[in-house]
């Protein structure tokens, strides 16, 4: 077999999923011909698909030496280093990538969005950040000579939102530069050929409609609108992975569709499905789906809480959230016309709540001490909460701190080095533990005495999954949706004296108090478990909330609009 037909297979077994084949196919091309790239890159690609990050940057590194204008590999270096959170290797191989196509427009977004995931500190974070919209300025002021490219992207504004920083106006103008490549590639915006009476058209569109926390966010608005009144389609974007929870949806809806890897065949396919309304449920959680919200696909557009900020993009006509998780100044975050349901904007399905059934043994915890516990991801945790995590640990000198390690190794690594220099108190106090499954993770939340919401972007799904527990989860309620959810559920549950602060200090204080008093914050647990089973699940008011906002919306856009 030559070196292109074991090539060919690689990429075809790589499609199906079979990543021992791939890479067996992809070495033995490499033994055939050591000196050409195209079987480096094939291997790289393989490895990145295998969460084999280490190996993957190696072996890219070594296709990038032997092909020097090979852009598609620096980009790809890029991209692993940015996902690695090394920042200053990812603007280095998107900075060779760039300087050999310097007027593609993806090329010089994924070099000026290179934002750390876990930072080293609140310096780190502010250096990158003035360097991305330093350059985002300069980058619109040149769009019209701009090309797009056909070149990987990152996930471009997707890390701003941790910031805890309005980014309406950045995000305004990545939507300007976004809707481009859209305008160029001369797909027609829609033009409803639907009736004005009968059952209006409503789809549901991600990569991440599987088990996913966006699965547990929208299901039971997929499956509760009344298909009297409305047909539903669910629509995956073509990376989606199909699993038991992708063919539950499924089988609720009236449509499922896959779209195309390619930009312009989805557009046109949106275009072609002639939906009143579209509901992106998480733009900025995959490229594809950011780039497709910026064209007009449907009558109506939508985006939601799957992803806690603005789109930017002047496209989606309307943001959902709800009455209970936004302040009265919210609107002016907002590039879409904001929509406040009832309570809260999720209907979450009681029946996939998974209950506590393990103990501290299972996990190897501490049996007679106080358990505090930050179970979200790393790149949640804001260097500001350092401090607030070292004064708890001082003021409770006797508690331990419970930490899940993350998706990927650099990612523990650079939080393990920042606590050990930011809070050497908690440092000495703190238990890591593996990733694990859904089942040990509720478990593990039942366990811990009290869950600490991280300031700026706190619990969303998280929270609907463990606060059944009871485990009481102390809150920092801020400005943006963000950081509002917990408190928002509190209310929601009419938990008086709920641990919601409004200050560090009062976080703090709320913290120690919890801890200071254990028949208190027992009664609390048995409390909160009742409450939340009593008013946070199956809240049927968001379904109908959202089916009479869908109808008004639709009767004013008037099936037909251009954008």
């Amino acid at each position: 077999m030559t070196n292109d037909e074991l090539l060919s297979r690689a990429k075809l077994q790589l499609q199906a999923g079979k990543l021992a084949e791939a890479e067996a196919c992809a070495l033995e091309a490499i033994e055939l011909a050591p000196d050409q790239a195209s079987g480096w890159f094939c291997l790289g690609e393989v490895f990145s698909q295998s969460g084999r990050l280490g190996d993957a940057v190696r072996v890219y590194e070594q296709a990038a030496a032997l092909d020097p204008s090979d852009v598609g590999c620096r980009t790809e270096l890029g991209n692993l280093f940015r996902k690695m959170s090394l920042p200053e290797a990812a603007i280095h191989w998107h900075g060779e990538a760039l300087a050999l196509r310097p007027k593609e427009l993806v090329l010089n977004l994924n070099h000026l969005f290179v934002l750390p995931i876990v930072a080293t500190s609140s310096q780190q974070i502010e250096q990158l950040r003035q360097r991305c919209l330093a350059g985002l300025d300069q980058l619109e002021k040149q769009a019209q000579s701009l090309e797009l490219g056909d070149y990987a992207m990152s996930h471009h504004p997707f890390y701003l939102m941790y910031h805890n920083c309005d980014d309406r106006a950045v995000l305004e103008t990545y939507g300007r530069l976004a809707n481009l490549p859209m305008q160029s590639l001369g797909v027609p915006a829609a033009r409803s050929q639907r009736p004005p009476t009968g059952r209006r058209r409503i789809g549901f569109l991600s990569g991440f409609f599987y088990a996913h926390s966006n699965s547990s966010a929208f299901e039971g608005l997929i499956r509760y609108l009344d298909r009297g009144r409305f047909e539903v389609v669910v629509i995956h974007l073509s990376t989606s992975h199909s699993d038991a929870i992708r063919d539950r949806i499924d089988a609720c809806v009236d449509q499922a569709v896959v779209l195309g890897g390619k930009f312009k065949d989805a557009a046109r396919q949106l275009v072609g499905l002639d939906l009143d309304l579209l509901f992106f449920t998480d733009i900025g959680m995959h490229p594809m789906a950011m780039w497709l919200a910026s064209h007009r696909s449907a009558s109506v557009q939508v985006a939601g809480w799957g992803v806690p900020q603005t789109s930017g993009l002047t496209t989606i006509d309307y943001y959902i959230s709800g009455e209970l998780v936004e302040s009265p100044l919210s609107d002016c975050q907002y590039t879409e016309s904001l929509v406040r349901l009832p309570g809260l904007p999720c209907c979450y399905l009681a029946e996939n709540l998974v209950p506590a059934t393990k103990g501290r043994d299972y996990f190897f915890l501490p049996q007679d001490e106080p358990l505090f516990g930050c179970l979200q991801s790393f790149w949640k945790l804001h260097p500001d909460f350092d401090n607030i995590l070292e004064q708890i640990a001082q003021r409770v000198p006797q508690a331990w701190f419970v930490f899940v390690e993350g998706d990927v190794t650099s990612y523990t690594q650079i939080f393990m080095e920042r606590i050990a220099l930011s809070a050497p108190t908690l440092a000495k106090r703190l238990i890591l533990l593996s990733r694990m499954n859904r089942q040990d993770f509720i478990s593990l939340a039942g366990c811990l005495d009290v869950l600490l919401d991280p300031p700026y972007f706190g619990s969303g799904v998280t929270l609907y999954e463990t606060i059944h527990t009871g485990t009481p989860i102390v809150t920092l309620e801020g400005e943006f949706l963000r950081s509002r959810f917990v408190a928002g559920a509190y209310r929601l549950m009419g938990l008086e004296q709920a641990p919601v602060a409004h200050s560090f200090e009062a976080y703090i204080d709320w913290a120690v108090a919890l801890m200071a008093d254990p028949e208190q914050l027992a009664s609390l647990r048995r409390l909160i478990a009742e409450l939340a089973g009593q008013h946070l699940y199956d809240r049927q008011d968001v379904v109908e909330g959202f089916a009479d906002f869908a109808m008004e919306a639709i009767a004013q856009a008037g099936g037909q609009i251009s954008g």
